[in-house]
């Protein structure tokens, strides 16, 4: 439903055409852009659309003059669809951000990357703007067809069977060896997957469920891992002719790695994909950056490229595998570090090659919110944040906190005499606490 807001308040607008006005509680509707509880839940029941689309850019309340987060938050959470923002390039022209290393300028990617994502808008994609020759703006044909194609992906899993829908959940493994795989900062990696798919089960998706984190654990790291080779269990093998057939990009690959396919993730004339068929859901373990001594090293050449088993791992998943959307888990993988512009991504950029249109959600801590704007933005992820474990301090125990009173004893003492007591008992409780004394 294609609508024009001509005042800096979004909220009329889509109140007008993306709420059912005349179903029962319309009042509640028409209160719900100032109000919150009931009202606000009333809309989502209502609403005629599956996600919302701006082009505009700026803040969904107050557009370029301010930003009333609170209030945006409050309607689009009321209506309970996702909210998109992608771009028009305003103030530098198409061949600008073409030609840029960093894409987007400053005043682009703060006015319509960073400000609505206060709001909770994702999908940055470039969709147009003008040229250095023209008096008009232009759209990109491909930035348009990716998006509408994306969005289209991200409204078939919300009208999709879930008994049908294919999730590739990724895991990472850094540096590469079996006693890493599963590993990401604050998170047990296997008991929340295991928990995770646990869930899916109990929602009816189709998933086969070990009976056991360890057991899931074991599935990973096991199987046939050891006729490859491999850090892990190997669950597709793609051939070279195949590799070249499906991914687009091989020959770019090749200028930097060599020919396919390479010494990484490979085994004779086969690229290894890794990880655990589970009914519908496809545990994959990441490959790595390729470069373990100086993995930025990837990210600041402009002309480097992911090595040829982390593309098959990518072109597996969306065009063996076809999954309906990808789950990476925990903090954090490589994807989005992988070359590319900084913000405003182009056809040339990787991460957008290789996420192509598949649906992208991460789970990300959420004491690290600006390495998971590089996610959300390089890798068009759909962020859900975990808590750190809390923290506190320890202290100390038992006969350790014995010693340590008679320590506080013997400092405060102002008596010689029991000083040379306390001394006494320091050394005996020492003793059994196998410290030495210093010479």
């Amino acid at each position: 439903i294609p609508a024009i807001s001509t005042f800096m308040d979004n909220r009329e607008a889509c109140e007008k055409f993306f709420v059912d006005m005349n179903a029962s509680g319309g009042k509640k509707a028409r209160e719900a852009k100032h109000g919150s509880g009931e009202a606000q839940k009333d809309l989502s029941r209502r609403s005629r659309v599956s996600q919302i689309v701006s082009l505009t850019g700026f803040s969904f309340v107050g557009g370029p003059a301010m930003n009333d987060s609170e209030a945006a938050a409050e309607f689009l959470g009321g209506l309970n669809r996702p909210f998109r923002s992608v771009v028009s390039l305003d103030v530098q022209t198409v061949e600008a951000w073409h030609d840029s290393p960093t894409g987007l300028n400053p005043v682009q990617a703060g006015m319509q990357i960073a400000i609505p994502e206060i709001d909770g808008a994702t999908e940055p994609f470039i969709y147009g703007g003008m040229t250095t020759s023209g008096a008009q703006p232009v759209a990109l044909d491909d930035r348009c067809r990716r998006i509408a194609r994306r969005l289209r992906r991200w409204n078939h899993l919300q009208t999709a069977d879930r008994a049908s829908v294919k999730l590739a959940m990724l895991i990472f493994c850094f540096p590469p060896n079996k006693g890493n795989i599963g590993t990401a900062a604050d998170l047990d990696v296997f008991p929340s997957v295991w928990e995770t798919l646990r869930r899916l089960q109990d929602e009816g998706h189709t998933v086969e469920v070990p009976q056991s984190a360890e057991e899931l654990r074991a599935l990973v790291l096991g199987g046939n891992s050891e006729n490859f080779g491999a850090t892990a269990n190997v669950a597709y093998r793609m051939g070279v002719e195949e590799y070249w057939r499906l991914c687009p990009y091989v020959g770019e690959i090749e200028k930097e790695w060599g020919a396919a396919p390479g010494a990484i993730n490979s085994f004779g004339d086969s690229l290894l994909i890794q990880g655990v068929m589970l009914g519908n859901v496809f545990l994959g373990v990441q490959p790595t950056f390729g470069y373990e001594g100086d993995p930025m090293r990837m990210l600041m050449s402009r002309g480097s490229a992911p090595h040829h088993g982390f593309a098959a791992f990518y072109t597996y998943l969306e065009k063996v595998f076809q999954a309906d959307a990808v789950v990476h888990v925990g903090t954090h993988g490589a994807l989005e570090f992988m070359p590319g512009k900084q913000i405003g991504l182009s056809a040339e950029c990787w991460p957008d090659r290789l996420i192509g249109e598949l649906p992208h959600v991460y789970i990300y801590s959420v004491n690290n919110p600006s390495e998971g704007s590089i996610a959300r933005r390089r890798s068009y992820a759909e962020l859900i944040s975990y808590l750190t474990p809390p923290v506190e301090d320890a202290g100390v125990y038992r006969d350790l906190a014995s010693l340590k009173e008679l320590l506080v004893a013997y400092r405060q003492s102002p008596d010689e005499r029991e000083r040379e007591g306390l001394f006494g008992l320091i050394e005996e409780k020492a003793a059994t606490l196998h410290f030495e004394s210093g010479g």
